[in-house]
């Protein structure tokens, strides 16, 4: 038997956010099914959240080393809201709570080409854009993007847009998870397919037993961003659906990192709501998130993973402040059946909750799983399709017949 080809999966699992978490475990699994790959997780940094079920990481440039001698390397940034994640985000989620805002702030006390300057001395990462790399800088590696995420591309500084540009331009390919970035790479001149996020792939990788005798919970969760001046609002309305509903809130942490971290709002809101109408989960485990939401009649929150865990177990989602939480509501948007979620501005949650529970049958279930069916088709064929891309591409020195330079990349349709 061959030695096994070493792949690269990049992206932010340094840090516990749920659905960075996720990426990086669907891509491992599915890449190593046949025996032929062994994935390499790499971050900006080395890292163990395995206390979190997450897989450990080690720092890009030390994957990087570990390939090089390798004729060609596959490069996937495996999936997340990557395009337009800027280096002060990055270095801020690595850092201690205390210091998360002031290093927020430190490109526009030191100008951004400065702090950039010092992020990728301090990573060794070699892009001006963290998580999105093009392969001029890195000879021999097939630079591949797996349903990932980027709005608002266009509102960028023109340092930040330009440097996206030039990297995607610059890669072996793109795969986009909805319409919103789809649009953003059309008016870059990037040529991508629009394919759903890879995270859709969990409930084959840890399936649930829901049992019909249990009545079920209500999920909820929120960001500690997006609860700013809303918790009270907000617990009134989950007491209204807990009331028309007779079922239980159950309270999910989804992310634990600086500037993802949920306890705080979801503390405030148990407080207010009180045992008999509610309950924490707070574990932050991958495997104990999975089970809350897949044994649960509604899933409502700003996380869009919690919305994607929820669809990939055919449990009716609502999309929270769909109008600040651009990413969510687009993926839903584009991927969803509108009779499966809603979108809701907090005054609404009770409201479209309690609706959709009492009209999500067996039928609308039946439905749902089969679009969810057809949703893991195309992430698989997605995912081997980078393989087959790889295949063809030619060893490090080596050049196609007629390839002299890199073409453009044309817009996709």
């Amino acid at each position: 038997m061959t030695d096994r080809v070493n792949v690269i999966a990049y992206g932010a699992y340094d840090r516990h956010n749920y659905g960075d978490l996720l990426f990086a475990i669907v891509l491992k699994r599915y890449l190593e099914a046949d025996g032929r790959f062994s994935v390499i997780v790499a971050a900006t940094k080395k890292s163990n959240l395995s206390r979190y079920g997450a897989l450990p990481t080690v720092p890009l440039k030390k994957a990087l080393d570990a390939t090089r001698q390798q004729p060609k390397t596959m490069l996937i940034v495996a999936g997340g809201e990557c395009l337009t994640a800027q280096w002060e985000s990055i270095i801020g989620y690595l850092a201690p709570q205390a210091i998360y805002y002031p290093i927020k702030a430190s490109p526009y006390l030191i100008g951004h080409k400065a702090f950039i300057r010092l992020s990728r001395m301090f990573t060794s990462i070699p892009s001006d854009i963290p998580l999105v790399l093009g392969e001029r800088d890195l000879p021999g590696y097939k630079v591949m993007y797996n349903s990932v995420g980027g709005n608002e591309i266009s509102r960028k500084k023109p340092l930040i847009h330009d440097a996206i540009k030039r990297n995607l331009k610059d890669c072996t390919y793109v795969s986009v998870r909805d319409r919103e970035t789809s649009a953003e790479l059309d008016k870059l001149g990037v040529e991508h397919n629009l394919v759903p996020d890879s995270a859709i792939l969990i409930s084959d990788i840890f399936p649930q037993q829901v049992d019909p005798a249990e009545p079920g919970h209500i999920v909820f969760h929120i960001s500690d961003h997006h609860a700013k001046r809303r918790i009270e609002a907000i617990a009134q309305q989950l007491t209204e659906l807990n009331v028309n509903t007779g079922l239980k809130i159950a309270l999910l942490t989804i992310g634990k990192a600086p500037g993802h971290s949920d306890d705080e709002p979801l503390d405030k809101l148990h407080s207010l709501l009180g045992d008999e109408r509610a309950y924490r989960v707070d574990s932050g485990n991958i495997e104990d998130i999975i089970r809350c939401i897949a044994t649960s009649k509604l899933y409502c929150g700003t996380s869009l993973h919690g919305a994607i865990t929820a669809l990939a177990y055919a449990v009716p989602q609502i999309a929270l402040l769909p109008q600040r939480v651009i990413k969510l509501s687009s993926f839903l948007e584009t991927w969803v059946p509108k009779q499966s979620c809603g979108f809701a501005e907090v005054p609404q949650i009770s409201q479209i909750g309690t609706n959709l529970i009492n009209v999500f049958g067996d039928s609308q279930r039946a439905e749902l799983r089969a679009v969810v069916e057809a949703m893991k088709g195309r992430v698989r064929a997605n995912l081997d399709h980078m393989v087959e891309l790889y295949d063809a591409a030619p060893a490090r020195g080596e050049k196609t017949r007629n390839e002299q330079h890199k073409p453009e990349a044309v817009a996709a349709n």
